[in-house]
């Protein structure tokens, strides 16, 4: 995006207008002061609804406030921090997670592993779209949200987080273009037509809640190792799954999926199930390129790495930018400071205000 072409900023001003009027750029119950509000109701996160409309400022408003009911309704920001760092992990499992890892453009690396999608991970799935909705979530009370409610936490986790990590890094072609999406890697080395028939309601509720809540956050979906009967898993999968999610996968044999793949990263942040040379196993804490390592500030020496569990970005006055871990452990609300994004480094979008 960076400099936005006039029919862009026309139709983005006159989307502003639109929700502005609607109330949907206030201040979001659930946000804590200090809370950056990147990934919510910032002028990239209202493109992307707008872009995924095709520049049409109704459908786009229509759309946008489908996805604010939805996580009001779910109380998703409040929940980011207080789900406990148990259920955010064990839900980070099921669905492509970053790597820690950027292809060659800045756009963060997400894999999944797909054989941790068996029989007893998706019953223990189903159970949590069971689970009675919580109006009152007070600590030290027991929290358990459902399963609408984690997924949405795991992918705020990317809108909110690890897209505006990647954006403040100036290692990247054009550090004034925001970095709005992100690269998907799937292993589906091992899946079986059995399994694929598993997950169909699998398939089908995470891509409503992607397509219609977390618009235009995909920039391509790379299967790799695709077993030479998975075109006939995919003829009915794809039916379950979002048709403009659909058109963004590349389906690649073991033979092509390294050289698919180095098309867009290098070969340190390839899996190594694919030829290349990063050691990824599924469910694993990000494990931080040296550019975001060096480009963050870690208060506690010696801790280069990102904890489990939910993190968010808050801001000072001074528009000093702090990682914070949040989320409960033993019914005990987090907040630990776990890395400083120096000022200098901040790369704010460059769209209007």
């Amino acid at each position: 995006m960076g400099e936005l072409a006039p029919d862009q900023s026309t139709a983005l001003e006159i989307f502003k207008g639109c929700c502005s009027a609607e109330g949907l750029l206030g201040h979001r119950e659930g946000l804590q002061a200090g809370d950056v509000e990147d990934g919510i109701t910032d002028n990239t996160t209202l493109l992307r609804f707008l872009e995924a409309r095709r520049r049409d400022p109704e459908d786009a408003l229509k759309q946008l406030q489908e996805a604010a009911k939805f996580q009001a309704d779910r109380q998703v920001l409040r929940l980011y921090d207080l789900i406990s760092v148990k259920d955010y992990e064990e839900t980070r499992k099921l669905y492509p997670h970053w790597t820690g890892r950027r292809d060659r453009r800045g756009r963060p690396i997400l894999a999944l592993d797909v054989t941790h999608l068996n029989a007893s991970t998706m019953a223990a799935w189903r159970k949590t779209r069971e689970i009675p909705r919580q109006t009152d979530m007070i600590l030290p009370s027991p929290i358990i949200p459902d399963m609408e409610q984690r997924a949405a936490i795991h992918f705020d986790s990317l809108t909110r987080f690890v897209l505006p990590l990647c954006t403040a890094m100036s290692d990247r072609p054009d550090p004034t273009v925001p970095v709005t999406k992100a690269i998907y890697i799937v292993d589906a080395s091992a899946i079986s037509l059995k399994q694929a028939w598993d997950l169909r309601d699998f398939a089908r509720d995470i891509s409503w809640i992607l397509s219609t809540c977390y618009p235009e956050t995909i920039d391509r979906i790379i299967v790799g190792n695709a077993p030479f009967y998975f075109a006939k898993i995919w003829a009915f999968m794809k039916n379950f799954v979002d048709p403009m999610t659909a058109d963004k996968l590349e389906i690649t044999r073991p033979a092509d999926a390294y050289a698919t793949m180095a098309r867009y990263m290098g070969h340190e942040n390839i899996p190594s199930q694919f030829g290349g040379g990063f050691q990824f196993t599924n469910g694993m804490l990000p494990d931080l390129d040296d550019g975001i390592r060096q480009a963050l500030q870690w208060p506690i020496s010696g801790k280069e790495a990102f904890p489990q569990g939910p993190l968010k970005w808050t801001e000072d006055e001074n528009g000093q930018r702090r990682a914070v871990a949040t989320g409960s452990i033993d019914s005990r609300q987090r907040c630990e400071e776990v890395a400083i994004l120096p000022v200098k480094s901040t790369t704010h979008s460059q769209l209007p205000n």
